[in-house]
């Protein structure tokens, strides 16, 4: 871990330093020399004498402390930290090839066929390197998460720049692109959806959640405060949208205690709600133990206080009033529906208590306490925690759970991340990582490297994607040929490039976006501000009139997002509602989840109601709404769609042709599919303008289109 941590430093361009000052530098020997640190290139710190003489002296040549000084002062390298992965992914291939060719030469009397073992040896030997059209399109689909556009794919293919990859990777992660396609996994991830609650409590809009998310993505805050804050929000859910985490699982604080350890520490401890672990060295005290952090956390705590007093007091006056109104009606009609969730919403405000216990179940079966004792927190694993330190038990969980020295937080994220770019984590499943690595994860010795890397980087996002997707691994070709299953679970995969995979529904959905217009970021459905603003409102001044019709439609309308898949929508924020066209708005903008007539529900789009309940697998729905649908039948062939439009532009048949080949794949079209080109392409018998669309259609049904290679 010692060498990893080294060479996590090494190679880090000379720029201005933190520890840029004159200081006393010791090397192994105990050797020292004043100098200052004017940067760090190829394993070597770059020191500049009292002399005025800049000399390279070997970071593991110097002081353990002086190494520790470096780690918190030296800019990381990507180029480096990309490298040392490379190696580290290259070394566990040749040794796994070795292992192959030896059993190769015994597999008469092996237990592997040599057509298995040839297999194997496919499976070991890296890809070549991707074209630039090949990694623009997965890049795009990976960092923004949809294709380039077409102005987007011919900048990139034409420019002459050395270092495209690297600033196109840079340009990418800073973008509105990434921050909406980042969104969808956290979403996945988090369950964020209509309602918020698993109780579906439709007074707390969803979009302010996906605000707040969205606002941490951009300012690419740590994962590690990020976390705490998700952990130990309080108060209402508009004032403060990372309440919207524990709201998630609002009646259900045994589940969210489960959900807690899958998400933030991919370990899945559920069995111990019942019974101690079958299989890992979990027991059920264990489990009450942790949930008693959040023994004293009340998610309904709004109606204790005053301004929810005086919410709920104004609109049951109102109430009042519906009835009275409506009192010889031979039936009196109920209070309407949205103004009973606006009432409800005033409930949900979450507070602590200073203790923390919950109540072991009535029928609590060990002999370590008793049926239905009360028992206080206590970590099973870990460092101990002082709860006299923390003002609340929750508070003290969510420090435990993030510190560097955790077990397994810093595994997940990485873990999770890895999974984003290859398409498979180097531990599988990712919400089960075991109390040992060998055996079990890819490659361990990378996993502690990607550990190391993202502590030293201090939770950046970013940064950490930053080094893997310029890695030589994630930039060749997709691996065709799938591990098994048998690889997986035994840690016989170890990456010789990503993994063929399918699009994602929204990679699907906003890849249509970026052909459709040239702009797929432009549409922005915010609305937190404008949310909190309506709950802040003063009821009492508000007249009967204006309740009744002004202000439920404003209710109504915020973050309002309305269509289903055809070609006009309603999107809202800010009080009101415009109309757009569907196919200018990305899935991170539009309702969560979609129902289920949505193209994205039928290409596996999660329901939100299980962590990362998405799915990649193909089925005839997604056939149908691809060859028959009026997605691809009508939408997406108008003329004024931007793929069109390009290709109407085109000075020849020819070149038109190409224009749709680079919007859609990406690629030029080779001879033989600009003749078959050709065919697909009519003229219009009284414009005499081209015809696209059976060209259009044709690739967009094809599997090069689906999957990201």
């Amino acid at each position: 871990m010692k060498k990893l941590a080294i060479l996590a430093l090494t190679g880090a361009l000379a720029s201005t330093l933190v520890g840029a000052e004159m200081r006393s530098w010791t090397d192994s020997q105990g050797r020292k020399v004043n100098a200052e640190m004017v940067g760090v290139q190829d394993g070597k710190i770059l020191l500049k004498l009292e002399t005025g003489k800049t000399v390279p002296f070997p970071i593991a040549n110097l002081s353990p402390a002086d190494q520790e000084f470096l780690r918190g002062n030296a800019p990381l390298d990507t180029a480096t930290a990309a490298k040392q992965i490379d190696d580290l992914v290259l070394n566990k291939l040749k040794t796994s090839y070795a292992e192959i060719r030896k059993n190769w030469e015994a597999a008469k009397v092996g237990s592997k066929s040599k057509e298995e073992l040839e297999f194997l040896v496919k499976m070991t030997w890296p890809t070549e390197r991707t074209t630039d059209e090949q990694f623009l399109r997965r890049i795009y689909l990976d960092v923004a998460g949809r294709i380039p556009t077409y102005a987007e794919t011919t900048a990139f293919l034409n420019s002459r720049d050395a270092n495209k990859r690297a600033r196109l990777i840079d340009q990418l992660l800073e973008s509105d692109a990434f921050t909406s396609n980042f969104f969808n996994f956290l979403s996945d991830l988090f369950r964020i959806r209509e309602g918020i609650s698993m109780n579906d409590s439709r007074g707390l809009k969803v979009g302010a959640y996906a605000d707040w998310m969205k606002d941490q993505i951009r300012a690419n805050r740590p994962w590690d405060e990020w976390v705490r804050d998700l952990l130990t929000a309080q108060g209402f859910y508009w004032d403060n949208p990372a309440t919207g985490y524990m709201l998630t699982d609002q009646g259900m604080p045994l589940c969210n205690l489960s959900n807690n350890f899958t998400v933030f520490a991919g370990t899945e401890i559920t069995c111990a709600q019942c019974h101690d672990h079958p299989f890992e060295e979990v027991f059920q005290m264990d489990f009450f133990k942790m949930a008693a952090f959040f023994g004293g956390t009340n998610l309904r705590s709004g109606g204790n206080t005053p301004e929810a007093k005086a919410a709920v007091d104004a609109l049951r006056g109102y109430e009042a009033k519906w009835k009275e109104e409506n009192a010889k009606a031979d039936r009196v009609p109920r209070f309407p529906q949205d103004l009973q969730d606006i009432l409800r919403a005033y409930q949900y405000s979450v507070a602590d208590g200073k203790e923390g216990k919950v109540q072991l179940p009535h029928d609590y079966k060990y002999d370590d306490a008793k049926p239905s004792e009360w028992v206080s927190p206590s970590t099973y694993f870990g460092s101990e925690v002082d709860l006299e330190k923390y003002e609340n038990p929750r508070q003290a969980f969510a420090t435990w759970l993030t510190a560097k020295d955790h077990p397994r937080f810093t595994i997940n994220i990485v873990n999770r991340l890895w999974k984003q770019c290859f398409g498979l984590g180097q531990i599988e499943p990712v919400y089960n990582i075991p109390g040992h690595l060998d055996g079990q994860a890819q490659n361990v010795e990378l996993v502690k490297y990607l550990e190391q890397l993202m502590k030293d980087l201090n939770y950046d996002l970013k940064g950490f994607l930053r080094v893997i997707y310029n890695t030589e691994t994630y930039q060749r070709e997709a691996n065709h040929h799938s591990p098994t299953m048998a690889q997986i679970d035994q840690g016989e995969y170890h990456f010789p490039s990503p993994v063929l995979r399918r699009m994602s529904a929204e990679q699907m959905w906003d890849s249509l976006v970026s052909l459709s217009t040239e702009t797929p970021e432009m549409m922005s459905n915010r609305m937190l501000e404008a949310y909190r603003d309506y709950m802040h409102t003063d009821w009492s001044t508000v007249a009967y009139e204006d309740l009744i019709k002004k202000k439920r439609d404003e209710f109504r309308a915020l973050g309002s997002v309305t269509g289903g898949g055809s070609d006009m929508m309603m999107m809202g924020g800010g009080g009101g509602g415009r109309r757009v066209d569907d196919l200018l708005v990305r899935a991170s903008e539009r309702r969560l989840p979609e129902g289920v007539n949505h193209m994205m529900y039928a290409f596996g789009q999660s329901d939100k109601l299980i962590i990362e309940n998405a799915n990649r697998v193909g089925s005839v729905p997604q056939v149908m709404f691809l060859l028959n649908g009026d997605l691809t039948n009508r939408t997406m062939v108008r003329p004024d769609i931007y793929v069109t439009k390009n290709a109407k532009a085109a000075k020849s048949q020819a070149e038109g042709s190409t224009v749709v080949y680079l919007s859609i794949l990406n690629r030029k079209p080779n001879t033989a599919e600009l003749m078959e080109a050709k065919k697909l392409v009519t003229k219009n018998p009284t414009t005499g303008e081209e015809d696209y669309s059976d060209l259009i259609w044709a690739l967009l049904n094809s599997r090069e289109f689906m999957f990201v290679q």
